[in-house]
């Protein structure tokens, strides 16, 4: 078991939106540098716990705490990557990922750590385009590229791939799995696609319908295993899942989109 102030630790965390109960007193540890997916039925609540984490939820109950510090009060580095990216239209690619950096000039971003970022994500020739201007994948990466180059403690991710063609996600799942294993930021991210939480997940949270709660805390035997695992591994342990899932909420799950 890790020291307390080796992991961001959720106790009995619950939250209201209006009268409505999302989150139902969950709990987890997740070790520092890892990764964390979060799967559960549409509406469960998932974008409602990557909201408080990131701080833009500020009334719940329960204790958040990163390195034995509560998150409240920490000054840790937070990155986030919601569903429509979060780049603004009327800034260009470079204005976007410095974007972080004009907002909180206290965690000031090291030009050459952005510099390798920009240049391993294959975008320096993006800078001075438009988001309008940019392709689904490339949008993807700019937004990758605004998340790593503040060097986030906490990333957080919100189905950051699920609006991509098939083979953009893959190639966006690779480069983002190639950019953590250099820089090792605790990661959690939602997904509604198994076959993804499989691919990304060193653990999975598995969520029941709202209000969401605790189903399954699962360490993913298959993460990392440098292509040690057979094909008929990988989708028997995703087809596990979703049946897990499945007799949990009686709600259809993507097991492979």
């Amino acid at each position: 078991m890790n020291p307390v102030n080796d992991t961001l630790s959720v106790k009995n965390l619950t939250v209201h939106i209006g009268k409505t109960l999302v989150l139902n007193d969950i709990s987890f540890d997740l070790n520092i540098g890892e990764i964390l997916v979060v799967v559960g039925p549409s509406g469960c609540g998932k974008s409602t716990l990557l909201n408080v984490l990131s701080g833009i939820i500020k009334h719940y109950e329960g204790s958040i705490c990163l390195h034995g510090e509560s998150l409240r009060q920490s000054n840790i580095r937070c990155g986030y990557v919601p569903q429509n990216l979060g780049l603004l239209p009327w800034k260009k690619v470079e204005e976007n990922i410095f974007l972080p950096h004009k907002i909180n000039r206290k965690n000031a971003i090291d030009p050459r750590d952005a510099e390798k970022i920009i240049s391993e994500l294959d975008i320096p020739d993006l800078m001075q385009r438009y988001p309008s201007q940019l392709s689904g994948g490339q949008k993807q990466r700019v937004a990758l590229a605004r998340a790593f180059a503040s060097h986030p403690d906490l990333l957080l991710m919100d189905e950051p791939f699920s609006a991509l063609d098939t083979l953009t996600a893959e190639t966006s799942r690779n480069l983002f799995i190639d950019l953590w294993k250099k820089h090792r930021p605790t990661t959690i991210l939602t997904t509604h696609n198994l076959a993804e939480a499989v691919t990304l997940g060193k653990y999975i949270l598995l969520l029941r319908k709202l209000p969401a709660t605790v189903y399954h805390w699962i360490e993913n035997p298959l993460f990392d295993s440098n292509g040690q695992h057979s094909e008929e591994e990988f989708y028997r342990f995703v087809r596990e899942l979703s049946d897990l899932l499945r007799s949990s909420n009686n709600n259809p799950i993507e097991a492979y989109g």
